[in-house]
């Protein structure tokens, strides 16, 4: 099986004791047999790091076949935070955009959101939301967002979290722009009831790493009881679509 995680991250800041290297996660990918992840960092832009996305940029051009950069960032700035991205696009190469409410505390429905949101979707970028239990990360709180930007490919990270998958599979269930995600919440049975209310096609794998141990975000893939197709799916096909990663017949086990 090859593995392609749609949610991984990569950020070095010496002064909050971060070292999540580019090298230190791509020797867990190597370990557990990942070709690709998208990563992002911890810090929003613009914000308090502005060497940020840079060093999303340096990490993709160490490792251009295993990394795929995406931009976190912050939509209080309003019109600045929409020419981050066009930067970032522009001048890093990144491929995705990264956002957590919680961090910049402003509701995802909000104007300086949705604007950011239709500038993602004109680029044909997706945009993967921290999805939570948290207040400003609630899945119906992204779903105003979802419905004022229907061009936009909106993907729900964590199912919802511990607490909110329910509300997350409500919402990508009646939201043909949004996705899930895999990552982090450590119950099989989610997984699989997000596959029977969604269909496998609108759940991505995702690792969260190095946050979350790889191995159990496989395993946990793999006790969900899902066919072999529904399997590749979720582990390489979606996100090779949605990124347009090309795929030879046997690296997805065909």
């Amino acid at each position: 099986m090859i593995y392609l995680d749609s949610h991984a991250h990569v950020d070095v800041v010496p002064a909050l004791n971060w070292y999540d290297s580019a090298e230190k996660l791509v020797a867990r990918m190597d370990k557990a047999g990942i070709r690709m992840a998208a990563i992002s960092g911890y810090l929003n832009a613009p914000g308090p790091n502005p060497e940020g996305l840079k060093g999303i940029a340096d990490a993709v051009a160490q490792y251009p076949d295993r990394l795929i950069g995406y931009a976190r960032l912050d939509p209080w700035y309003d019109d600045r935070c929409v020419e981050t991205l066009d930067a970032a696009v522009r001048d890093w190469g990144c491929r995705g955009v990264k956002l957590h409410p919680a961090h910049y505390t402003l509701y995802p429905f909000g104007q300086e959101t949705v604007k950011l949101a239709h500038r993602a979707g004109e680029l044909g970028l997706p945009m993967l939301f921290h999805c939570g239990d948290e207040i400003m990360c609630l899945p119906y709180q992204i779903d105003r967002l979802a419905e004022k930007c229907p061009n936009t490919t909106i993907i729900l990270a964590h199912i919802g979290g511990f607490f909110s998958g329910e509300a997350a599979l409500d919402v990508a269930e009646r939201r043909p722009n949004v996705l899930v995600d895999t990552s982090e919440i450590p119950f099989p049975g989610m997984v699989r009831k997000a596959v029977d209310r969604l269909g496998a096609e609108k759940v991505l794998w995702g690792t969260d790493a190095p946050c979350c141990d790889i191995g159990h975000e496989i395993r946990k893939v793999e006790l969900a009881g899902l066919t072999a197709g529904q399997e590749r799916q979720l582990f390489c096909e979606n996100f090779a679509r949605l990124m347009g990663i090309p795929l030879e017949a046997d690296d997805a086990g065909h």
